[in-house]
């Protein structure tokens, strides 16, 4: 199976207004629902991506809706959101006094950071997928607003003979900042025991993540899973508000509007990938669900 379109750097930035930018690898930005040439802040950017970078965004004032591989979460004042290469991000919608702050580094950036080596864990922290979004305290909030801003003289240090170097250790330090206060947040690092139902929820968002394009049936989750899709669609439909087979469409929704952003690919080579039995079947599902046909949505984004 091809791999699905990911946006890296180079063009993401092209949608980043007044950044701060280190060799289009690492980029910090103020985000400012105010201004109105601001793309990442406003509704008309709210087709679903991925991007060959980890982002880190701080809200400071307002609110966002945003979803991070196909979960919903509302961002308030000193949310702290972290979303890691190739996950998938859309914005909802944003507040008309929303501001913040974005952080985005490159995937080679990361890598050739390797902050595996240097604190375990730091990594333990950035490997923290299933509670990408926390809340700090005011305190913290502006610390880590401090941090953002020590990055950007940083960035600005641009006749410095090992700026790379300087770069990566200071990258290193804002994490270890951010890792020092999520071991302090003890109701996020010690959480109590998840229930049944909320293991099969988490369970179930972790196959559809990386299997919905192949597999569109509830009983290939349930059967993984090993309960009914009965029982599944009950469970989802209890802590969710949305039965299974809804979720898998609303995932397949999102997989197709990423693609269909990709001019290079046919529609039907999208139906292939998504792995429907024909353009036409394909075509049918996204009209019912969008209200529109995949070539009248490809020639609106």
């Amino acid at each position: 199976m091809e791999k699905l379109p990911i946006i890296e750097m180079a063009e993401l930035n092209d949608h980043i207004i007044g950044s701060d930018n280190f060799q289009d690898v690492f980029t910090i930005t103020d985000l400012d629902a105010g201004v109105s040439n601001q793309e990442l802040c406003h509704e008309g950017y709210t087709s679903p991506i991925r991007l060959n970078a980890l982002f880190m965004i701080l809200v400071q004032q307002g609110t966002t809706e945003v979803s991070l591989d196909y979960v919903p979460y509302t961002l308030g004042a000193n949310s702290f959101l972290i979303i890691m290469p190739t996950h998938i991000f859309q914005v909802a919608k944003t507040s008309s006094d929303f501001k913040g702050i974005l952080l985005a580094v490159d995937k080679s950036f990361l890598e050739d950071c390797n902050p595996a080596k240097r604190s375990p864990s730091m990594m333990n922290y950035m490997q923290l997928r299933k509670n990408p979004c926390t809340t700090f305290n005011q305190n913290d909030s502006l610390h880590i607003a401090d941090c953002f801003n020590a990055l950007r003289e940083k960035i600005r240090l641009r006749t410095h003979s090992f700026h790379k170097e300087v770069m990566q250790n200071a990258f290193v330090g804002f994490l270890l900042e951010i890792a020092n206060i999520m071991v302090e947040k003890k109701d996020v690092m010690h959480r109590t025991t998840l229930s049944r139902k909320e293991e099969i929820l988490n369970m179930f968002l972790q196959l559809l993540f990386e299997h919905v394009k192949e597999h569109h049936v509830v009983t290939f989750y349930a059967d993984k899973l090993f309960i009914t899709p009965q029982y599944l669609s009950l469970v989802l439909k209890e802590l969710t508000g949305k039965s299974a087979n809804k979720w898998i469409d609303d995932a397949l929704v999102v997989e197709a509007k990423i693609l269909l952003k990709t001019p290079q690919i046919t529609v039907q080579q999208v139906a292939d990938l998504l792995n429907f039995s024909d353009q036409s079947t394909f075509g049918k599902f996204f009209k019912k669900h969008i209200g529109m046909s995949p070539m009248e949505y490809r020639k609106s984004s």
